[in-house]
């Protein structure tokens, strides 16, 4: 029974810390049923599945909480969420992207959890990746645990590649562009036949666009988060080169979401795609020869677009709730459940004590182990979606579609970005 002792293991520590802190115990304590929390995210790709496995694991394991999971597209779960809180209606455990963090620990909607790493808590932050845990903290306050970790990666299709000629991936960025260049055919009598040779999504994505910045000098946001870096002479240049590309030379569709570079990369019609974990099971199932190698370097480094979901606590949880939600997270950052999460979806286990050895049943979650300088997008930004949505999507969206100079239109969305974030 080495799912029921692992859980019960899980329920002893979950017990000693509800003691330490004297808090309710509610139905769990009183025996009038299990204590039911409620679990929001987006895993709706591949990785859905192994979820929905493993949390029906920890309900059929134990007797005293029980998980109601919803599962529903990232975006529509962001629209949702904050009203669902201010309305008291909102999930007892949220997962969501750290960037979304400072948007709703500053509203407090989510209860602060420093005790999740305290010497007698449930999780040993020296096993956990720490710029996950470090993304949870808002102005020097816990907020929540790691769900999953990890990079993406460049995928390519070697079918695709062969067919131009092609045997190798990338190792710079030059070459994937002419890579993608030699790959690209279009066929002007029906769209649904063009081939690709990169898939470049502008928004509702794991974002190319920072990584591509970043590795020439570039940069959307300043490391501090405090300016834009949209108007330098290294980003107007590098914005200039990938624009020309997808203007003349068609090597990706305009107007991307990430859903759709995912839907060109699983149909056989794009090349490569720099993307998660959660592909590589779609990539399998529909038959694809496929690769996943770092994200290529620029003329100023190589770095790869770090990818992490955390978990957070509804602030209104009751301290019942709380215990079970300590419990599920303990639960889900063991390392039993940590192996069969990585082997099941590709990610990365978030525990660092995993052997690479116990992995071997999935080669491509050892393979997003070795991603190149994974680095967050703006996480701890408060502004964040806001300007996102309202000024850097729409800016590259005109880029690409030709509609204006790009240095001019770097330059007024700087401007936009300074003035919100106060900048002198």
């Amino acid at each position: 029974m080495r799912k029921k002792s692992l859980v019960a293991a899980v329920m002893l520590g979950a017990a000693s810390l509800a003691a330490c802190s004297g808090g309710d115990t509610d139905d769990a304590a009183s025996g009038d049923g299990p204590v039911t929390i409620t679990f929001w995210n987006g895993f709706t790709s591949a990785d859905r599945p192994v979820l929905e496995g493993l949390v029906e694991e920890f309900n059929d394991s134990q007797d005293d909480y029980t998980v109601d999971m919803t599962i529903i597209p990232w975006d529509t779960m962001y629209q949702q969420l904050m009203p669902a809180y201010q309305a008291g209606e909102g999930p007892t455990l949220v997962a969501m992207d750290p960037a979304r963090l400072p948007g709703y620990a500053s509203r407090g909607v989510l209860a602060p959890m420093d005790d999740l790493y305290a010497p007698d808590g449930p999780l040993d932050p020296e096993v956990l990746p720490r710029a996950s845990i470090d993304a949870t903290v808002y102005e020097d306050t816990q907020y929540g645990a790691p769900m999953s970790a990890g990079a993406g990666m460049l995928y390519w299709n070697k079918t695709l590649f062969a067919n131009a000629g092609l045997t190798e991936p990338p190792t710079t960025l030059e070459e994937m562009a002419d890579y993608a260049a030699q790959i690209t055919a279009i066929d002007p009598n029906d769209e649904t036949k063009s081939v690709y040779g990169i898939a470049l999504p502008d928004h509702e994505s794991l974002s190319p666009w920072p990584v591509l910045l970043w590795a020439e000098g570039g940069g959307i946001y300043d490391d501090e988060g405090s300016r834009s870096l949209l108007a330098e002479p290294e980003s107007v240049e590098t914005m200039q080169y990938w624009a020309d590309k997808i203007r003349n030379e068609h090597i990706s569709p305009v107007g991307l979401s990430g859903a759709d570079a995912d839907a060109l990369l699983l149909g056989g019609r794009a090349a490569m795609h720099i993307a998660g974990p959660w592909l590589s099971s779609g990539m399998v199932e529909a038959g694809i020869d496929y690769g996943v190698v770092p994200v290529p370097s620029g003329s100023e480094g190589q770095f790869s677009p770090a990818v992490s979901v955390n978990i957070h606590l509804d602030a209104d949880a009751s301290e019942a709730e709380k215990e079970a939600s300590y419990a599920f997270l303990e639960y889900w950052n063991s390392t039993e459940v940590q192996q069969q999460w990585a082997v099941g979806t590709s990610y990365p286990p978030n525990r660092s004590d995993i052997p690479v050895e116990d992995l071997a049943e999935n080669p491509t979650s050892v393979a997003f182990t070795e991603a190149v300088n994974p680095k967050f997008y703006q996480a701890g930004l408060l502004d964040f979606a806001d300007l996102e949505r309202n000024v850097v999507t729409p800016t590259f969206q005109r880029i690409f579609a030709g509609e204006g100079e790009v240095q001019d239109l770097l330059e007024q969305a700087a401007e936009q970005i300074d003035a919100q974030l106060g900048a002198s």
